[in-house]
């Protein structure tokens, strides 16, 4: 059994859901940022607690079973885990673009 892939939505990506409203936001369609945005100015007033949806907190992260940390930045992000018969059309999709031949030559 595969795991689905996950993104990382951008603050521009559009989101919207067909039945019912996004939580946070009266509407079906908003943008990443407008969900993060919410969730900042609801939860979050000082300024060290809204670095946590911009710049990150500086942090140390020890997973069960290993044996050193993780150093590094927690962050509020919004994902988005595909389904998977949805994974083979977006391979498809990513191939046929315009952008490979600037990839391509970026790479080199």
């Amino acid at each position: 059994m595969s795991k689905n892939a996950i993104y990382l939505l951008d603050d521009g990506d559009i989101i919207r859901v067909d039945q019912g409203d996004l939580p946070f936001i009266n509407g079906q369609t908003c943008l990443t940022q407008d969900i993060l945005k919410s969730r900042k100015e609801q939860h979050y007033s000082g300024t060290s607690e809204q670095k946590i949806f911009s710049e990150g907190l500086d942090c140390r992260v020890l997973r069960p079973g290993q044996k050193q940390w993780m150093v590094g930045k927690i962050r509020f992000v919004l994902e988005l885990e595909l389904n998977s018969d949805q994974e083979d059309e977006l391979d498809t999709i990513e191939s046929d673009s315009p952008l490979d031949e600037i990839r391509k030559l970026a790479e080199s």
